[in-house]
């Protein structure tokens, strides 16, 4: 079945009560529907039919010009592409002096991952470039006595500091003397220290009030000596019975 087109024009305007999409209709106003929809129609189809006749006549004119002629061979375009991928291709690496180290900090406004960043004190208090210094020093620096430490370990029953403090300096976040003024992270047991100042309000959270480590040494311990405190307490109520 074909499809029936109906023409529009001043004798055969559109269908009153037509709701579909007519072009530059939203530009009109003032005029009844019936003349507003014949001359929108008629300046869409001039216009298509104007970019048609541009269109055709720039085909036209590629297919019967001249072809210029060519400065050099195809196998010698190809060569110099090949040699230009080869040298300049994003995915293929350069020379190793090319490379840039480690240790060298980033460039100024970019804010990808800096190793160490957030789970240390290096990024307080201390300018971009010097805080992405000392944080890849340090991360350099894990790295190394990863090399050098055995690949196998065996597995350890207690938790024991087995690194002394003076190699691994600001490990510990949450430190005894409390956080850095305007320090506007995540404090534990912040809700409950109601009419403290900022400062007894670190100290007196359970992740600082201790000299260990690490909190997990600092709990470890912790529950250890309870355990301890149990047993006697057992064993007092069995010499009592």
């Amino acid at each position: 079945m074909k499809a029936y087109r109906r023409q529009v024009d001043e004798c055969h305007p559109l269908i009153p009560g037509y709701t579909g999409y007519i072009p530059l209709r939203f530009y009109r106003i003032g005029t009844s529907f019936g003349n507003d929809s014949v001359w929108c129609v008629n300046a869409f189809r001039d216009v298509t039919q104007r970019k048609s006749d541009q269109a055709n006549e720039l085909r036209c004119t590629a297919a019967t010009a001249p072809q210029l002629p060519p400065l050099c061979s195809n196998e010698e375009i190809i060569n110099i592409l090949d040699d230009y991928n080869y040298q300049r291709h994003p995915n293929v690496l350069g020379p190793v002096e090319t490379k840039r180290s480690l240790l060298e900090p980033p460039i100024p406004g970019w804010t990808g991952f800096v190793p160490r960043s957030k789970v240390t004190e290096y990024g307080h208090g201390v300018r971009y470039h010097v805080m992405a210094e000392n944080c890849y020093q340090d991360f350099k620096d894990s790295l190394d006595r990863a090399k050098h430490e055995p690949a196998a370990k065996e597995p350890m029953k207690d938790v024991h500091v087995t690194k002394p403090k003076e190699l691994r300096p600001h490990q510990r976040f949450y430190r005894p003397e409390g956080m850095l003024p305007k320090y506007t992270g995540h404090i534990p047991h912040e809700r409950s220290g109601i009419g403290k100042t900022f400062g007894n309000v670190c100290r007196s959270c359970s992740v600082c009030n201790h000299t260990d480590m690490t909190y997990g040494a600092y709990l470890a311990k912790k529950r250890k000596t309870e355990k301890l405190q149990e047993q006697i307490q057992e064993d007092k109520r069995a010499l009592i019975t």
